[in-house]
């Protein structure tokens, strides 16, 4: 009942003086509303992130055939037709580590359909490189072993690409042309989205590795390998096989550089996963200062509510009220003042999230959770900020404050 009674006793206080009450409470609602802006936000991006990983895999590795380094200048010596393919087989053979793999090459070509053309990335791979890249249809089949064996004319293709070709109508079971051979469409690729490089991973048509070679590279030859690791070993353990394997299988000299490069993928997501982390840090130390500001206004208010209001004190407190009575209500007065600061700054939060999510095209994420801990948070804001003026009030003798002009 005590407790309700000085509750009651301080929104009576704050309740005297409506617009002084109003702009402390607003310094509060713009410091929580600018930390739950801020955490929407890089919430929003750390999502995006770990989608991204998540779609494209983060234990596999790229190996390319991008000219050797002499006298401080890469020359491209020229790609045997067949290295990749038989240096992927190789890898698959001797490195244990190794869980599968799979040549690639990659272009850029104008793709013709009955309902349309548009110029997209066609690729040639094993029906391996679903596997490494995590890629599943969502209508159709992949094109299998026995599709690359048979040099079929097939392909499997992504969203974006087939939104370009097709329209509403349904790839699967349609025909495209690249440099005028017919393919069947058999599978349209789950979406993966667009990177955080801008890149749109969807905007793709995948053929198997010996039609692609024979069909359209032409005298193009591939110079880039996809490798995946066994379950529970490390990318570094299977980067070392593959690259002491090549180096045997290419004769380089001790001396000499790798005439390939390994790009392992986990260091990209890892990057990529402590940059939005750093971000997100940044973010919210950069909110809690406008938050931090609200709080010394606060405690000033409370300081001037003292002030103001010292023969009311030394009234109390010659009519019996003891100094923790004085103490409570003063910072039960600051405590209110920061939870409906709290309250409003998280619904003015989450309207600026959403806004800028419609507005600006960014991804954010606010949890109903952070309701609970924008108000605990405030509050806790009112405890810190307002004990000082609370206990100032408290220590007021009474025959002074009774004095007090």
């Amino acid at each position: 009942m005590r407790l309700l009674t000085i509750l009651a006793e301080s929104l009576h206080s704050l309740g005297k003086n409506k617009i002084r009450t109003a702009l402390s409470i607003l310094g509060i609602v713009i410091g929580i509303a600018a930390v739950i802006a801020m955490v929407a936000v890089a919430t929003g991006a750390q999502r995006r992130v770990e989608r991204e990983i998540a779609a494209i895999g983060d234990d596999w590795l790229m190996i390319g055939y991008w000219g050797m380094q002499r006298t401080g200048v890469r020359r491209q010596e020229g790609t045997p037709p067949n290295m990749t393919r038989d240096d992927a087989e190789a890898i698959l053979r001797e490195c244990p580590a190794v869980r599968v793999v799979s040549p690639t090459n990659r272009m850029t070509a104008q793709v013709v359909s009955s309902f349309g053309n548009c110029q997209t990335s066609v690729q040639g791979a094993y029906p391996s490189y679903f596997d490494i890249r995590r890629w599943v249809c969502t209508t159709g089949r992949l094109f299998t072993t026995e599709d690359m064996q048979r040099h079929a004319k097939v392909c499997c293709i992504g969203v974006t690409a087939a939104n370009e070709l097709f329209g509403a109508v349904d790839p699967v079971g349609q025909v495209v042309r690249v440099n005028r051979v017919p393919f069947e469409v058999i599978g349209l690729l789950s979406p993966k989205g667009v990177g955080t490089d801008g890149r749109d991973y969807d905007d793709v048509v995948l053929f198997p590795f010996t039609s692609f070679q024979r069909l359209i590279a032409g005298s193009e030859p591939s110079a880039t390998i996809f490798a995946a690791a066994q379950p529970g070993v490390s990318l570094a353990t299977a980067t070392e096989q593959i690259r002491q394997l090549l180096r045997q299988r290419h004769r380089v000299a001790e001396d000499q550089d790798d005439p390939f490069r390994i790009f392992d993928r986990s260091v990209t997501a890892q990057a990529a996963t402590e940059a939005t982390r750093t971000f997100n840090l940044l973010l919210t130390s950069i909110a809690s200062i406008s938050l931090l500001v609200g709080g010394v206004g606060i405690m000033n208010i409370m300081l001037v509510s003292v002030t103001e209001r010292t023969r009311e004190i030394g009234l109390r407190m010659a009519l019996g009220a003891r100094a923790l009575h004085i103490l409570g209500q003063f910072l039960c007065e600051a405590v209110v003042l920061c939870a409906i600061g709290g309250l409003v700054g998280f619904v003015g939060g989450w309207g600026v999230a959403r806004v800028v999510s419609q507005q600006v095209g960014w991804e954010t994420e606010v949890s109903y959770w952070m309701a609970g801990v924008a108000i605990a948070f405030a509050t806790a804001v009112g405890v810190f900020f307002g004990f000082y003026p609370a206990w100032r009030a408290s220590r007021l003798d009474p025959i002074t404050a009774l004095r007090y002009e």
